[in-house]
């Protein structure tokens, strides 16, 4: 038996040994293969500060605070994606917090090449940016386009590399895999990052997350501070998405519907008999969603025959839709099945919308009525209740959050959603370009500025 076993575990191991080298020369392969396209950024930001104020020992309403500019440096990391041969440009992605409030941007392919970047355009909302530099004296610029693949195809347990810059230590490889889809995580609007274990470190920032194949299925772009082994990349087919219109418009320009929308958990599936959709929560008076006759209540359960999973998935169909277009809505309202044809607007630019009014996505906040119950634990006598901030939205800015009750707006006493909205409109209307909230917070009430520009 013995005289058996051995020459077997001698060829297992032989064999093992084989596959692990044929694995390691193809991992080197694909690493050669992409390395080129990745590349570091270096930034000069200007960043608006404001001086500490001394801590009084008891509460001052206002904060007098002086702001001041000062000058930041910042590296990270992007990935050549697209080339313009007639214009002799190549566009890199990054991400947008890489470069936002960049003053001078400096690409650095190789230790022997440097350019000037440029900044085609920032998304905020999904945090992808695109930068241009010239190729004239790059001899070798279509060896360095990277190969884009299909993240709507992705599976968890799929290997990954990830490529970049962490700490300034230039084309670091990183191997791991797909750990889950579809996450969300809080730091920008459209979410749906891909998670890995692939370590992603300060640096990494803007550099692709590639696989077996050696194509870029996404853009490394947050890690959680003090956890090991989670590491979150942007989708490459959103990122495709944001990059085409940011070249095409110098923006992005996304479908709006005009309503506030919530998934539907275990407890409403039970109390409405459905098991599929978006319920919802409120309609910006006003919006394409109102005109179309939109209602509180409803539960969207696909656009144009396509099955709507949950609020996230409406939110990624709608932004794609081209404004003006149609879209037929299936809904369902009081338990029966309805279609409602709408035409998808514009979404509004940050602080003003297409018919200049403020509404819940430009000023960045979700607000709901106050229940009875709400009001007599809080100890007020109306308010509207701030169950969400958007990222990078004047709501952000003010240092508003959620579980804030807002009292009044100017000292007009807020009793509803649509009073908050009429009021701030009215505001808008006068010239005003901020508003004074007063505001519950715990057991004590504050006052906060809101930018209304």
């Amino acid at each position: 038996m013995r005289k058996f076993l051995l020459p077997f575990l001698l060829i297992i191991s032989v064999t093992f040994s084989s596959t692990l080298k044929d694995l390691e020369e193809d991992i080197v392969k694909l690493v050669n293969k992409v390395a080129p396209s990745v590349v570091t950024i270096f930034v000069i930001k200007e960043e608006k500060s404001i001086f500490p104020m001394p801590e009084f020992p008891f509460d001052f309403p206002f904060r007098f605070r002086e702001p001041f500019t000062r000058k930041e440096r910042s590296l990270g990391s992007g990935v050549i994606v697209k080339y313009d041969e007639d214009k002799k440009v190549v566009y890199i992605l990054t991400n947008a917090h890489v470069v936002k409030n960049g003053v001078r941007i400096l690409v650095k392919l190789d230790r022997h090449t440097e350019k000037k970047g440029e900044i085609v355009g920032i998304d905020t909302k999904t945090d992808i940016a695109v930068v241009k530099i010239s190729t004239r004296g790059i001899n070798d610029i279509e060896d360095r386009i990277a190969k884009l693949g299909d993240s709507d195809n992705l599976k968890v347990g799929q290997i990954v590399f990830a490529i970049g810059n962490p700490y300034g230590l230039e084309r670091t490889v990183t191997m791991g895999v797909i750990s889950a889809l579809r996450r969300s995580i809080g730091i920008t609007q459209y979410e749906s990052f891909i998670q890995t274990d692939a370590a992603i470190n300060p640096g990494n920032s803007g550099g692709p997350l590639i696989n077996v194949e050696g194509e870029v299925i996404g853009i490394n772009t947050a890690i959680i501070a003090g956890a090991q082994g989670l590491g979150f990349a942007i989708p490459i087919n959103l990122a495709k998405w944001v990059m085409e219109q940011i070249i095409e418009h110098g923006k992005v320009i996304r479908g709006w519907l005009g309503v506030v929308i919530q998934d539907i958990t275990p407890d409403i599936s039970e109390a409405l008999g459905i098991k599929e959709g978006v319920l919802v929560a409120q309609v910006v008076p006003g919006s394409p969603a109102d005109k179309a006759g939109l209602k509180v209540g409803d539960v969207i359960v696909e656009v144009n025959g396509k099955k709507i999973e949950d609020a996230r998935d409406l939110q990624f169909t709608i932004m794609k839709m081209k404004p003006g277009t149609k879209a037929v809505l299936k809904v369902i309202r009081n338990g029966k099945e309805k279609e409602i044809t709408v035409i998808i607007g514009q979404y509004p630019e940050e602080g003003v919308s297409r018919e200049g009014k403020a509404t819940p996505e430009n000023l960045g906040l979700l607000l709901r009525d106050l229940t009875l119950k709400e009001k007599q634990e809080a100890g007020v006598p109306y308010g509207v209740l701030v169950e969400g901030i958007y990222p990078d939205s004047p709501a952000e800015y003010s240092g508003l959050q959620p579980g804030d009750i807002i009292l009044k707006v100017n000292n007009r006493p807020v009793r509803s959603v649509r009073e908050f909205y009429e009021i701030i409109n009215r505001l808008k209307e006068m010239g005003r370009s901020k508003a004074l909230l007063l505001v519950r917070r715990g057991d004590r009430n504050i006052f906060i500025t809101l930018d209304l520009e």
